[in-house]
């Protein structure tokens, strides 16, 4: 069959990588194989899919042993699709498969590399956000993109809709990539070095907010950081409170920063360096009672 391609050995974690996976299949291609770390390997929604799909499901401990390189040199795998895996490939696992292997990047290259893509293009205030298809390289993020696409943040959207949408958007992306590659045509957009940016990995400790920032700043920081993810976080003396959802929309109220200004049955507002935002979806990490009273102050 034309522009099809078979031995493809597909690693992913979750959802990102199963749309990528169904793609594949719909469009013809041979998938030998599926990796996933082991914890993957346990939820029914991943296994459920690999199994209603025919396919083989490999849980991996450690991709880049040896074990597993000869693992897929005796497979005589074609090519590795990378969508959503947990842990960086090194040289001798992605160069295993004769056409070595592409991933999929939820960030705008070379401007997004590193960890964490869409949440930083959501936290920075990027009115779209880039993903990309590249090749795997021994760098990290640097290879040739094959393939990219903008799509846009709406002043709705938050970290949670945008994973929905890169993950609508990759699996074309992908299987357009994949039929030039059974076609022979392994090109890509080199990129510039000189304007890379890496954005390191965030971890629970950097959602703090400082309310010293401009309130549309910390309205973008939530909506980064809220579900699937704890949240964005603010100190009211020893308790720790979850900021899931804020509002732009609220009075030009100003003063000292972290101040709680008005609460009302749409949510209290906060000042923030040049005007106050509403909070509106809230909750203490101890479970106590989440009442927000006029004149106490964030720290």
């Amino acid at each position: 069959m034309p522009d099809r391609m078979d031995r493809i050995h597909v690693f992913l974690n979750a959802a990102r990588g199963l749309s990528v996976l169904e793609a594949l299949v719909a469009d013809g291609h041979g998938v030998d194989a599926v990796h996933v770390p082991p914890a993957a390997a346990q939820k029914p929604e991943i296994s459920g899919v690999v199994s209603r799909l025919g396919l083989k499901l490999s849980a991996i401990t450690d991709a880049n042993s040896p074990d597993f390189v000869q693992r897929l040199r005796a497979a005589r795998a074609r090519l590795g699709v990378v969508a959503g895996f947990s842990t960086i490939l090194g040289p001798t696992v992605h160069s295993a498969p004769d056409l070595g292997m592409i991933n999929c990047h939820a960030g705008r290259l070379p401007q997004y590399r590193g960890g964490s893509p869409l949440n930083w293009q959501i936290m920075n205030g990027e009115p779209q956000a880039g993903i990309s298809v590249l090749k795997v390289d021994d760098g990290i993020d640097s290879g040739d993109v094959l393939a990219e696409a903008l799509v846009p943040i709406g002043e709705s959207d938050d970290i949670a809709t945008m994973h929905e949408k890169a993950n609508a958007a990759f699996p074309r992306l992908v299987v357009e990539t994949v039929r030039r590659f059974a076609a022979g045509n392994f090109t890509g957009r080199r990129q510039d070095p000189a304007t890379a940016v890496y954005w390191h990995q965030r971890n629970d400790a950097d959602g703090r907010i400082d309310w010293r920032c401009p309130a549309r700043r910390v309205h973008d920081m939530v909506r980064a950081l809220t579900f699937p993810y704890p949240g964005a976080f603010t100190m009211l003396g020893s308790r720790k409170l979850r900021i899931l959802r804020t509002s732009l929309e609220a009075p030009d109220v100003r003063g000292v920063p972290g101040r709680i200004v008005h609460v009302s049955g749409s949510g209290p507002l906060v000042v923030c360096a040049d005007r106050a935002i509403r909070i509106v979806e809230w909750r203490f990490e101890d479970g106590g009672p989440a009442r927000l009273a006029t004149g106490e102050r964030f720290e």
